[in-house]
């Protein structure tokens, strides 16, 4: 079999395929396998683990312009592979690092012996960026900085493995390795019979058990999160997968608060005790109190609940100091000074910057180096920068040069994947692999990495830069091939962990069913008004409508905007649709919509997130033309108001059928159901108000025209047929109000919506602050719209000689008390929104 691909390997080491183009002996069996199947087959897997990786929501960043991702997570179908002789000797190295740099963090944080022996150059430490002084003194966690880590490595010009860069600090890419084996096993099951993969399933187990062991309280359940930068961090999709197999509620720095120099998280039942924290999140921004001061990604107040060991922060504070890219070139020193050995893994050779004789070299043979940042991935230099990228770099490298540091431009191995042909095409790859701290101090080596390669138009290997991925199996030997034996796991209790929604989530949870309530509302209102503009109606019945349109529009959270657009004009319901710039337009409500699904996108299924990104894109795609003639506003408002009441009520039977109905999805149906009832209460307000002041007026208006009025309010709120099904007769105001108000079976009723409230909440017998007293706020409603006689506010209707007719009289005096009590009604249920976010999301009920 000979090589095919469109890269040149030039000095790199080919992973698979040997000088003369035949396969290397690890390899040969599974390349054997692949061009053994027919060219539709492999097709077929390919497409099959694209479309695997795509349900199981896997991404590396999390904008979700379409429901899984801007770019979904890219694994080829070979594996790379390792065999157990060669994978020993990177465990081995592995273990002999994460020994010596513990040691160093600990004489760095403490007596710094290898600085006073001028071992490595003290400015290179003590100067760092990542060196942290509050953290020294503080305390670690089981005696110990690094607790998770990782490593990248890459092979040299003669196969050696080199390390390139520590991740000793944040172990990230781990959830990519075993979500590779999970979609490679499911699509090409196959490739795994004739071979000996050694397993990476019990990692989040292991994990989670070595964490708890941190705990600083004697509980028999310590309380584990893992703490988050937030869904705008690239990773999100890894930490959210984490946090699901460990199950561990996933949080960002607004989820935790500190009292009494102890860590709670702020959920829906309330402030629960945080006994050991994950952090995902850089030392520098962990407390805003010690560290920096701009920080919103931390908890103000962290490090003194470390110092008063009422928490463990896991990896301690202080350990990012031995990722700083210009250490690398002192590994060797420094693994001799503490453990009196050689490196079994050696360096990638590395140049530090801030030394101007290392500056000076490397500045003049720019060409054959790629210039790295002391940590993270972006490449600020590479082949493909231009003449003007040149110059920004030098002048980077004059004025700050000790940010920075130099390695082998072309540094890495060259391997091959398939293309969507079923053919091979060359790519550069390095590995990732990660080591977990056991109790006793040991390091656990998962028998596993994450491979990246790089993308087909390019040499980089990083995710930021677009890179993918490969599975990366472990055999027990380099050539054991056969029938794969039984293979016992070992057992392991499972508790279901209790669900856990944090305060941030429900509050994102509780405006979404807000917001999209509000624009399906107002898209219903405008589509009946454009359906009966096209309806035969005669003049007075138009002058009649039309009052009743502008007075039933839903108020605004921020009544301060400015007067609200009327529906009465084909421009202006043109405008409340589509005009991006009115806060109260439909475009806006669901543009606020989305930036609170966003926020949540890990707690919503794929297919509702889809639902409700196409919805926002196609109005974000709509050309906004106030100018067309009046034929063409109507046209697009119909368009867009129907795709808007479609879509919504797709989103919401989507959810409830491919989503869990725990307590997040519920404040969502909370949001819903409240501005549900507070749109109807103000509506009802409203249009009684009017009626009451025209009636003071006019006192002798005519009965028909309250019967046209009653009927098109109805029809704007949806709610016509419902009341022809319960009273059977023409609208009045007593079976008007009864249904709207008190009727239990309405779905707009303020009684039912509140009702649903109580219930969407939590137990009866839930008696937390925040419950008792929200519940106190919705029955206190309920108890007066209960009480409310409707029929006391008119007077029966007479017939010209006197005697009882049906319907009944309008009475300016009898109007004001109603209008007081409509009144009432309205701002109890505006008030609730306050009890609400006191008691569930920033807990001023519990903290006063």
């Amino acid at each position: 079999m000979q090589k095919r691909g469109n890269h040149t390997v030039g000095r790199s080491w080919d992973e698979v395929f040997q000088p003369d183009g035949t396969p290397r002996e690890i390899y040969r069996p599974v390349l054997d396998l692949v061009f053994s199947l027919p060219k539709g087959e492999t097709r077929l897997i390919i497409a099959r683990l694209e479309a695997t990786m795509r349900e199981m929501g896997v991404t590396f960043d999390l904008a979700r312009e379409s429901p899984w991702g801007r770019r979904p997570w890219f694994c080829d179908v070979l594996p790379a592979l390792f065999g157990g002789g060669e994978w020993g000797q990177v465990a081995a190295g592995l273990r002999q690092r994460l020994k010596a740099f513990e040691l160093f963090l600990a004489d760095i944080h403490g007596e710094k012996t290898i600085l006073r022996a001028q071992v490595i150059p003290a400015r290179v430490v003590l100067g760092s960026p990542f060196f942290q002084r509050p953290a020294v003194g503080l305390p670690r966690p089981g005696g110990a900085f690094l607790h998770l880590s990782g490593l990248a490595m890459v092979r040299r010009a003669d196969g050696r493995l080199a390390v390139a860069h520590h991740y000793f600090s944040n172990a990230s890419g781990i959830s990519y390795m075993m979500q590779n084996r999970r979609a490679l096993s499911r699509v090409f099951a196959e490739a795994f019979q004739n071979h000996h993969p050694q397993s990476i399933a019990d990692v989040p187990v292991s994990i989670l058990e070595a964490f708890r062991a941190l705990a600083p309280r004697g509980v028999a359940e310590p309380v584990v999160a893992l703490l988050t930068p937030g869904a705008g961090s690239r990773a999100h999709s890894e930490h959210g997968f984490l946090a699901r197999r460990m199950g561990l509620p996933l949080v960002q720095g607004g989820d935790l608060l500190v009292l009494d120099d102890r860590l709670y998280l702020k959920s829906v039942a309330g402030l629960e005790r945080i006994d050991v924290l994950y952090t995902r999140v850089a030392d520098a921004w962990l407390d805003s109190m010690v560290f920096r001061r701009d920080s919103l990604l931390g908890v103000a107040g962290l490090a003194q609940c470390v110092r008063q060991g009422t928490v463990a922060v896991a990896n301690a504070m202080g350990s990012q100091l031995a990722d700083d890219r210009a250490l690398l070139q002192f590994s060797a020193r420094i693994i001799r000074f503490y453990l009196g050995e050689e490196e079994i893994l050696p360096t990638l050779p590395t140049w530090w910057l801030g030394d101007l004789d290392q500056r000076d070299h490397v500045v003049g043979n720019l060409e054959d180096y790629e210039i790295r940042p002391l940590y993270g991935e972006p490449l600020t230099r590479h082949a493909q920068s231009t003449k003007a990228d040149t110059v920004k770099l030098l002048r980077l490298l004059r004025d700050e040069p000790q940010n920075y540091v130099a390695q082998p431009g072309e540094s890495g191995a060259v391997t091959v994947c398939l293309d969507r042909r079923g053919g091979l095409e060359d790519r550069c790859q390095d590995h990732l692999v990660f080591a977990l701290r056991g109790a006793g101090g040991d390091y656990e080596v998962f028998p596993g990495a994450l491979t990246r390669v790089s993308s087909a138009e390019s040499n980089f290997t990083a995710s930021e830069l677009g890179g993918g991925s490969k599975d990366t199996w472990v055999l027990a030997s380099d050539q054991e091939v056969g029938p794969r034996p039984l293979v016992s796991h070992r057992a392991v209790e499972v508790h279901a962990p209790q669900a856990q929604v944090t305060s941030r989530v429900a509050d994102s949870f509780y405006w979404l069913g807000r917001y999209l309530e509000r624009a399906q509302n107002l898209s219903t209102m405008v589509g009946v008004v454009e359906s009966l503009e096209t309806e035969e109606l005669n003049r007075a019945e138009r002058q009649l409508y039309r009052p009743v349109w502008n007075r039933v529009l839903p108020p605004l959270e921020n009544g301060e905007t400015g007067p609200k657009r009327g529906l009465s004009s084909a421009l202006e319901r043109y405008h409340l649709v589509l005009d991006g710039r009115e806060e109260g337009s439909v475009c806006s409500i669901l543009r606020r919509a989305l930036g609170n699904a966003g926020q949540i996108a890990e707690c919503l299924s794929v297919e509702a997130f889809g639902v409700l990104s196409k919805l926002e894109g196609r109005f974000a795609r709509a050309r906004f033309r106030p100018d067309a003639d009046q034929a063409s506003l109507a046209l697009a408002t119909q368009r867009f108001s129907a795709a808007a009441t479609s879509g919504i009520a797709e989103f919401f039977g989507l959810a409830e059928a491919t989503m869990l109905a725990d307590r997040g999805w519920n404040f969502c149906l909370l949001g819903q159901q409240f501005e549900r009832a507070a749109v109807t209460a103000n509506a009802g307000l409203t249009i009684f108000k009017s009626i009451a002041r025209r009636r003071e007026k006019t006192p002798d208006s005519s009965g028909h025209a309250l019967e046209i009025e009653l009927s098109a309010f109805l029809r704007l709120l949806g709610s016509r047929d419902a009341y022809r099904r319960v009273y059977q007769m023409r609208a009045e105001p007593v079976p008007v109000l009864r249904l709207l108000y008190d009727h239990p079976e309405m779905p707009r009723s303020v009684r039912r919506c509140l009702g649903r409230c109580a219930h969407l909440l939590g137990a009866k017998d839930d008696d937390s602050p925040g419950m008792v007293r929200t519940r106190d706020a919705l029955e206190a409603i309920e108890e007066v719209v209960a009480a409310a006689d409707w029929s006391t506010y008119f007077l029966p209707a007479t017939t010209a000689s006197g005697q009882a007719g049906g319907g009944v009289q309008l009475d300016a005096v009898r109007l004001g008390p109603l209008v007081a009590l409509l009144t009432e009604i309205t701002e109890r249920t505006y008030a609730v929104h306050g009890v609400i976010a006191d008691g569930f999301i920033n807990h001023q009920i519990l903290l006063d």
